[in-house]
């Protein structure tokens, strides 16, 4: 896990080279986009490991809200969908409200459409096609980076699955 780590902080420094990194550029988009990669590794640990994942170390966690293989009902009157939505917009627009995976899909989502539109206006003050070419390449590999470690912090360290 260290090692993983380690390893994409050091391909975010290779990345750059020898030029001088604008830490400053990533501290909102970085953070963003660590944030989505956390909030992936939960998603993953809910949906295939939530037993011997999630659940090992969050016990007291509300099934009902968090395992997906029941949540899922929540969208339903009764838990059952042949009665219909649970309220309006359940099983669509709200259906972020129902459990944790829609709950935390949305917000991925969410997080990672800020960080692209961020950045979208972040290369429009650039002039030089192909300046901007390598910028956006370069932030795509650094802002990749950050998310990779944020998913193995939370999918292969925090909620990595116990041994039996």
């Amino acid at each position: 896990m260290k090692t993983k780590i380690l390893n994409l902080l050091l391909t975010v420094f290779l990345l750059q080279g020898h030029a001088q990194m604008n830490w400053k550029k990533y501290a909102l988009a970085g953070s963003t986009a660590f944030a989505s990669g956390m909030i992936d590794g939960t998603i993953e640990s809910i949906s295939f490991h939530y037993q011997n994942g999630f659940k090992s170390r969050f016990p007291k966690a509300n099934d009902q809200f968090w395992d997906p293989s029941i949540s899922w009902r929540n969208k339903y009157k009764n838990g059952d969908p042949s009665c219909g939505p649970n309220f309006p917009g359940s099983t669509t627009a709200f259906a972020f409200t129902s459990d944790a995976y829609h709950l935390l899909r949305t917000s991925k989502r969410a997080l990672d459409t800020y960080t692209l539109v961020y950045f979208i206006n972040e290369d429009r003050r650039i002039k030089c096609k192909k300046t901007k070419r390598r910028a956006a390449l370069k932030d795509f590999a650094i802002l990749t980076a950050i998310r990779c470690v944020g998913f193995q912090i939370t999918y292969g360290y925090l909620f990595k699955p116990l041994k039996s």
